[in-house]
């Protein structure tokens, strides 16, 4: 009977001593987990580059519009994220892009119609919410305000305005040197602020990929 009794209360212990152990483990991975999502950003400072294919577009369905093709365009700029032990802090900066895009036509036979490039220059000022999750993934995204510098003959409307864009990404950090990757979407000039040409605003799609490296301080 002792046995038997002895045998329940270890069995007893031991279940006991595995709920603890299991619920000790639990709390350990929430802390690591904790620990990986709401770590600490620096202030950081990147240079950046980015690729992307603008394209402009009509607000609003216009039948005889002028058609565009994309092209392959660049942008330099330096992005800006403040310090914050949150999961979400704040981006900023300012970039300089020169968008490329080719008037569509329709080929008729035996004639041979140029390819008519046209361009654009942009600095778009970004106010974005960061945010980090898993120690190196992230999204941003938020608004964005745009200056057309230089305008030249171009038969679109002017793109000063405000915009918005989203992107998501990766980024590590070596010591006090990080880098990042950053697909992206944006849409420029989709409230006008400058002069409008056509009968229904025009603004530009751009979707593309950004990279950068930065200094933390």
């Amino acid at each position: 009977m002792l046995l038997v009794c002895d045998h329940v209360y270890y069995g007893y212990i031991s279940q006991y001593n595995l709920l603890f152990m299991k619920k000790y483990l639990l709390l350990i991975l929430l802390a690591m987990l904790s620990g990986e999502v709401f770590c600490q950003n620096a202030n950081t400072l990147f240079v950046t580059y980015s690729r992307s294919k603008p394209q402009p577009v009509y607000n609003k369905d216009v039948d005889g519009g002028a058609g565009y093709k994309a092209v392959a365009s660049n942008a330099f700029g330096i992005r800006y994220l403040m310090k914050s032990s949150k999961i979400i802090t704040f981006e900023t900066g300012i970039d300089y892009s020169s968008f490329d895009f080719k008037l569509d036509h329709v080929d008729m036979p035996n004639i041979v119609i140029p390819d008519i490039t046209q361009s654009i220059e942009v600095v778009s000022i970004p106010v974005y919410a960061h945010l980090t999750f898993l120690k190196y993934f992230f999204v941003n995204g938020g608004l964005l305000t745009d200056i057309e510098i230089d305008k030249k003959n171009t038969d679109i409307d002017e793109q000063t305005g405000i915009g918005f864009g989203l992107g998501a990404g990766v980024s590590y950090n070596y010591k006090k040197v990080s880098f990042f990757i950053n697909p992206f979407f944006e849409r420029h000039g989709l409230i006008g602020l400058g002069k409008q040409e056509s009968g229904v605003r025009q603004s530009i799609i751009n979707p593309g990929g950004r990279i950068g490296i930065g200094y933390a301080f």
